[in-house]
């Protein structure tokens, strides 16, 4: 019985042929990113080498609120199906919430936009890893780093 049950657990557990295509879709949440302090994403990719998701992020800090919507571009010039290197670009979108503590003041929301432009690496073949580099732009021009962790297929 036991034999059978490690050649079953072989079999279901063997890359396949269609393993060995880089996986489409791809759910993660993302650390110090696009959308803030963290997010959770979704991308598809359209063809080998060009992708096409969004992250967003709802957090409090400070007391503020924040809602954070950054949809994206992704291609990807080097590597393989499962490592590459990635250039992902898009607008970011953000609610800033301050509550009032007093009742003589309704407190203030604020909204804005700017541009984020990200260079970085992606490992994606059952699970994603994705590290990189990014510049946003809006208010202010930030550098700012961010990982990426999840699952793809």
């Amino acid at each position: 019985m036991r034999g059978w049950m490690a050649v079953a657990l072989a079999v279901v557990c063997a890359p396949s042929a269609a393993s060995a295509e880089p996986a489409r879709h791809a759910a993660y949440i993302d650390v110090l990113g696009k959308a803030g302090l963290w997010g959770v994403g979704y991308d598809y990719e359209l063809v080998p080498r060009f992708a096409f998701g969004a992250v967003g992020s709802y957090y409090v800090l400070g007391g503020d609120h924040y809602q954070t919507l950054a949809p994206y571009a992704t291609v990807y010039p080097l590597g393989g199906s499962h490592l590459r290197a990635l250039v992902q670009f898009g607008p970011q979108f953000v609610r800033h919430v301050t509550p009032s503590p007093v009742p003589e003041w309704d407190g203030m929301t604020s909204q804005h936009g700017g541009a984020e432009l990200c260079a970085g690496i992606e490992y994606r073949r059952g699970v994603l890893v994705r590290a990189y580099g990014m510049l946003s732009v809006g208010e202010h021009i930030a550098p700012w780093l961010g990982v990426s962790v999840g699952w793809s297929r």
